[in-house]
């Protein structure tokens, strides 16, 4: 084979998701193909996921780094220890990836840039500072891989490639929500409208957007209820505290408002439910309209370059700011009919086509 790829993810979700069935996939295909060996690099947080032990499981080399603390020293001592001729990134910033390797181009260097810095984010100036050293005075060879088209212009190179994300059906086994218990607990009837919002980053998902609309736009009798899904390490109270910096304020008695913690079946929450909502201030390219329209949910996102491609999808209504949403939600709150575009979306986003895709770029 000759070659090794490193593939150096900073991933630690709790919920596998999308992105470890797609790297899964790529994985055993290029082993299988013969093209090349793999490794894994993650997070130190990432060893006690249950994914990890599923790729475990699988024989991968899975090596576990402290990403805070002597990320360079560690990945070059993994990188020479097995001699890897190739490192793969995910969620690492383009910087830190070239200065593995500043100037020597002995590894070949490819960075997929999920996320988008274009809106809603107010980048400092030391970020500004180091985005110029990435670009300018660093190794101009390697190659970026963006989700979103939007996101090219952020790094000037001659080696951008777009290639938008996979849709992965087949999912790592996990703990599944009892729906029926679940609709119990919230006391959520079955002709009742369900809207759906991810907030686990409360300012880039615009959480504040979504909570202020539903709770000024929905009366106690509309029979619609707003599940928002909170972050990890203590997401409750960051999201409260968030939601009373905005000046958004409600009662935590509210029967519309259901909050949840983190979830590895996110499945069964659009199973459950009728319209999700993006209120995202930036996005690079987002899992969560792509999989609900796979679900054929009615999708409310909001109008920014990271989504432009689901635009062609005729469940997907877009919003501009506030008011628009507003409007939305008041529109269509009481149609609960879902529109089938699932086979359409998981030919769109084919993961065979998009691995297919990596591996030529990756030069298998």
């Amino acid at each position: 084979m000759g070659k090794v790829i490193n593939i150096v993810c900073s991933y630690s979700s709790i919920y596998g998701g999308n992105f470890i069935p797609s790297i899964l996939f790529l994985a055993n295909k290029i082993l299988l193909g013969k093209m090349s060996d793999v490794i894994f690099t993650f997070p130190l947080e990432a060893k006690e996921r249950k994914w990890v032990k599923f790729l475990e499981n699988k024989r991968f080399k899975i090596f576990f780094i402290d990403f805070k603390n002597n990320f360079l020293k560690n990945v070059r001592n993994i990188n020479k220890k097995n001699k890897v001729t190739d490192v793969y990134s995910h969620f690492v910033s383009g910087f830190r990836i070239k200065m593995l390797y500043p100037f020597s181009k002995k590894i070949k260097l490819f960075i997929h840039v999920h996320s988008d810095f274009s809106g809603g984010i107010e980048e400092s100036k030391f970020t500004k500072f180091k985005r110029f050293i990435e670009n300018k005075v660093l190794r101009k060879d390697a190659t970026y891989i963006f989700v979103s088209k939007n996101m090219e212009h952020q790094y000037p190179n001659k080696k951008n490639i777009y290639l938008p994300n996979a849709l992965a059906i087949d999912r790592i086994p996990c703990n599944k929500i009892d729906i029926k218990l679940f609709m119990q607990k919230y006391n959520i009837k079955e002709t009742d409208t369900i809207f759906l919002h991810f907030g686990w980053s409360p300012f880039v998902k615009g959480s504040d957007i979504i909570i202020k609309s539903f709770t000024k736009n929905i009366k106690e009798g509309d029979n619609c209820k707003l599940i928002v899904v909170y972050g990890k390490n203590n997401g409750y109270e960051k999201l409260l505290s968030f939601l009373s910096r905005r000046n958004v304020s409600f009662d935590k008695n509210d029967r519309r408002l259901i909050f949840i913690p983190p979830t590895e079946d996110v499945f069964s929450l659009f199973k459950i439910s009728d319209i999700f909502v993006s209120s995202s201030r930036s996005e690079g390219f987002s899992y969560s309209i792509l999989e609900s329209t796979y679900f054929n949910l009615r999708v409310f996102s909001s109008d920014i370059p990271g989504v432009q491609w689901a635009h062609k999808y005729d469940n997907v209504y877009f919003f501009k700011n506030y008011d628009e949403l507003s409007e939305l939600i008041v529109k269509e709150k009481k149609f609960k009919k879902k529109k089938k575009v699932n086979k359409n979306i998981s030919e769109d986003f084919s993961l065979q086509k998009w691995t297919n895709n990596l591996i030529k770029i990756l030069g298998l």
